[in-house]
């Protein structure tokens, strides 16, 4: 597609355009703690999700929400997640964090862990790596979250090797 953008496309071309068509949204969550695992861009889904709760009915709306967004260094959160999280707890969490940060450290599915000890209320929504993506699923499906209740979406690289 690039290819046609930078070296094809003209002024006027007729373009189709389909929409997303992934599997990564918010399914039934009432009454259940809602918790969001993001590392780097994994935030924008779980943006659009924060956001769409909203639209949710009294009787629709989960227990809680807890959002954990992961990164390196505090440069990496660059997002003001409490901005648009409302009433959302959010917890930032850093892996490679120096002397200065105060905040949690490590790796998100493991900070969730050490904040819950009984999953089996929880439903997860998980977007970053491939790597956080399957280490969150073992780790939290083997600590007694329910397999039906991990949703997630991989960053994958799609370039040849």
């Amino acid at each position: 597609m690039s290819e046609y953008w930078f070296q094809q496309a003209k002024v006027n071309d007729l373009l189709r355009l389909n929409g997303p068509l992934g599997t990564f949204f918010l399914r039934q969550v009432s009454g259940l703690d809602l918790v969001f695992l993001a590392t780097g861009t994994g935030i924008a889904p779980v943006k659009s999700m924060l956001e769409g709760m909203s639209a949710l009915s009294a009787d629709q709306q989960p227990r809680s929400v807890t959002v954990y967004w992961g990164g390196r260094k505090p440069q990496d959160l660059y997002y003001d997640v409490a901005a648009f999280s409302g009433s959302a707890r959010y917890v930032p969490v850093l892996s490679q964090a120096d002397d200065t940060w105060y905040g949690a450290r490590g790796h998100v599915q493991q900070q969730l862990l050490n904040d819950m000890s009984d999953l089996s209320q929880v439903v997860v929504y998980a977007c970053g790596s491939d790597a956080m993506i399957h280490s969150a699923k073992t780790l939290l499906n083997s600590a007694g979250l329910p397999t039906h209740r991990f949703h997630s979406d991989a960053f994958v690289c799609s370039a040849s090797v």
